[in-house]
């Protein structure tokens, strides 16, 4: 328990939160006044508590109004600003990109009454900014044996029922992590999709100690992160597929991390990859590995694992290629190998998944965004080698999606008769807690509307309900709640958020109740479809895993709202650039760190084949989605003939615009 302020069924309430808050009335009270976005009020306006991002969906709802139901939206002064109606019981003012952030609050007047929002703001990738920060601060902070390598001696156990060293349960790198959490996976796609934004993230106050190399005083938290991960797994000699697949991420992406992790390290997890991607042995480590399978990473897996999470569908595809690149780079002779690993594993999927069963997508928990990311990014890096059918797959997989999302709260449903997931092997109960799975569901939505293309329908309600999970998160959901206990705290909560999760789990597995940014709970199926006085039903408890899911999902937030324009005086975009002229470079990026001040970020300007140059690109004003450098292409030696190609970001995540430079 704890002391804090806390806003539960319109009363402010100042002391001693008890773990398990009390259930608000089932129905509305008429005798009190309900505070604004209270779920039990007579005309509830439920929506997320922090904000929205200039350009993205904006919706709320109002689980009581009729069709038709009158709506506004006004600002702190009490000026009316936007004007719309309900439908279905949502209100929808993506329209409104006003030029000030807020505060912004939401009125909805029909036969149930009168009832008011939260205050919210708007503004230039406003989700991304008051995530990013307290995202590597959870990963910093939730590592096993607090930053201390030199406890590992004492670390996990090696079968699937010993839980190891307390400060490391049930995990190799993370607290509680176990082999299926993919924390360097996200880590490095972080990383990769937006590096200038996290090389500015970091945390005073992480403990890194006893490590087998010394990183130098600049790196990056991030970075700084990955290294601690690989060098665990080194040390545990893993086998077990799915902690391999953690290490390839790492290889494949080390020519961009080599400017801060030594070689020898590069080395060491290189060559332990090579030697075990095929071993058939798994047992360094797993916990809750309910679903028989072997470590050889060559194979085709056919099996599909419980709604634990613990082994899903499509895990390997994208490491597979990402060892078939790692092969070439080393001039290995076998690098086809992977490649057809890869290409065997997507073809048994989209061949023999049936996706209207849901224990193949939502029932696989926080885990399920791998199957829909991984073939999207081998159709886009490969559509010569990939096999035919991922994009009618993804299709597929989107039109389920769609269809279980046509409801009040935009929310995908499990099936037609329950909203959540079921009891699994494993754990569960009846009421399972599937924050990772809410948190995670905008990763696989986003990779799905980008293969799809923006002509296709189903784009933008993709990209509709990624926002509305996101959303589910920081309050738009029956509870009213952001997912984490300690949201509405100023040190480690989200900026803006004023209902917290009901409670925390005081001494889990991962200790992580005190972590900043920690994911503790998500409406249960008992919530749905709105039944607010059910209270804390089922069980809460923080994950390393459901965090990691996040950062996958904002991963893909960023691959999804990331552009970048070569353009000349009058703003076109330009192929053909005389030797010495000038052009504007333009990245649009959530680069939009400090609300307050005109951020900036990074791009890279290669001539043919020489090394990188640097070029800084410069927020365009307050609240505003473009960063802006101007390149004098006299400054590169670039000659008639050379292609110039700026670029941001690396790997698959990378946005890039090349031009030919001409004259004598």
């Amino acid at each position: 328990m704890k002391a804090r302020a806390l806003i539960a069924a319109g009363t402010l309430i100042v002391g001693v939160i008890p773990g398990a808050a009390a259930a608000a009335a089932a129905e509305p009270d008429s005798t009190r006044a309900a505070a604004p976005g209270d779920p039990t009020a007579a005309q509830p306006v439920l929506l997320n508590q922090s904000g929205f991002g200039l350009g993205e969906p904006k919706r709320f709802t109002a689980p009581r109004a009729e069709d038709g139901a009158a709506f506004e939206i006004t600002d702190a002064s009490g000026e009316v600003r936007y004007r719309g109606r309900v439908h279905g019981g949502v209100g929808d003012f993506t329209a409104f990109d006003p030029r000030d952030t807020g505060d912004f609050v939401v009125t909805v007047e029909g036969a149930a009454g009168v009832g008011t929002s939260v205050p919210f703001g708007i503004g230039a990738y406003w989700i991304d900014r008051v995530s990013y920060q307290r995202a590597i601060e959870f990963m910093s902070g939730s590592r096993c044996y607090f930053g201390d390598f030199t406890r590992f001696a004492d670390g996990p156990g090696l079968a699937s029922d010993e839980y190891g060293h307390r400060e490391c349960m049930k995990a190799v790198t993370w607290r509680d992590g176990a082999h299926y959490s993919r924390e360097i996976q996200t880590l490095v796609d972080l990383y990769f999709v937006n590096p200038s934004a996290f090389e500015q993230v970091s945390v005073d106050d992480a403990i890194y100690e006893g490590l087998p190399v010394t990183l130098p005083d600049d790196t990056p938290e991030i970075v700084r992160l990955i290294h601690w991960g690989v060098e665990l797994l080194l040390a545990a000699d893993v086998n077990e597929p799915q902690l391999k697949e953690q290490l390839a991420a790492f290889v494949h992406a080390y020519p961009q991390l080599a400017a801060y992790i030594p070689a020898d390290v590069y080395e060491r997890a290189r060559d332990h990859v090579f030697a075990t991607w095929g071993d058939p042995a798994g047992d360094r480590y797993y916990w809750q590995a309910f679903t028989p399978h072997t470590g050889d990473l060559f194979q085709t897996y056919t099996q599909v694992g419980t709604g634990k999470g613990e082994l899903p569908p499509g895990h390997s595809v994208w490491p597979n290629v990402m060892m078939y690149e790692v092969a070439l780079r080393e001039g290995r002779d076998d690098a086809e190998r992977y490649l057809n690993a890869a290409r065997d594993q997507a073809a048994w999927l989209v061949g023999n998944l049936d996706l209207d069963d849901p224990a193949v997508t939502k029932g696989q928990r926080q885990s399920e965004y791998v199957l829909i990311t991984g073939l999207v990014q081998f159709a886009e890096a490969y559509p010569d080698q990939a096999p035919e059918g991922i994009e009618g797959f993804v299709r597929d997989w989107a039109r389920v999606a769609t269809e279980r999302s046509d409801n009040l709260w935009d929310f995908r449903r499990y099936s037609d008769e329950r909203w959540t997931i079921p009891a699994f092997t494993g754990g569960g109960a009846d009421d399972p807690n599937e924050t990772g799975n809410v948190a995670g569901f905008a990763a696989p939505a986003l990779a799905a509307a980008r293969l799809l293309g923006d002509d296709d329908p189903l784009a933008d309600r993709l990209r509709e309900i990624a926002a509305a999970h996101v959303d589910n998160l920081f309050g738009r959901n029956p509870t009213g709640r952001h997912a984490s206990y300690d949201a509405p705290s100023e040190q480690d909560g989200f900026e803006g958020v004023e209902r917290g999760w009901f409670s925390e789990y005081q001494g889990g597995a991962g200790l992580l109740e005190n972590l900043p940014g920690v994911l503790d709970g998500s409406p249960k199926n008992g919530h749905y479809p709105f039944n607010p006085g059910t209270g804390n039903i089922g069980h809460t408890e923080g994950w390393v895993a459901f965090n990691a899911a996040w950062n996958e999902s904002l991963v893909w937030r960023a691959v999804d709202q990331t552009r970048l324009d070569v353009l000349n005086r009058r703003g076109d975009p330009v192929r053909v650039v005389p030797r010495r002229g000038e052009v504007t470079v333009e990245l649009a990026a959530p680069l939009n760190l400090d609300a307050e001040s005109l951020d900036q970020g990074t791009v890279e300007v290669r001539v043919g084949d020489r090394a990188a140059e640097a070029l800084t690109v410069t927020q365009t004003g307050p609240n505003t989605t473009t960063f802006r450098g101007t390149l004098d292409l006299a400054t590169l030696g670039a000659r008639h003939g050379d292609e110039v190609t700026v670029s941001y970001g690396y790997g698959s995540f990378a946005v890039s615009h090349s031009f030919t430079v001409v004259g004598r």
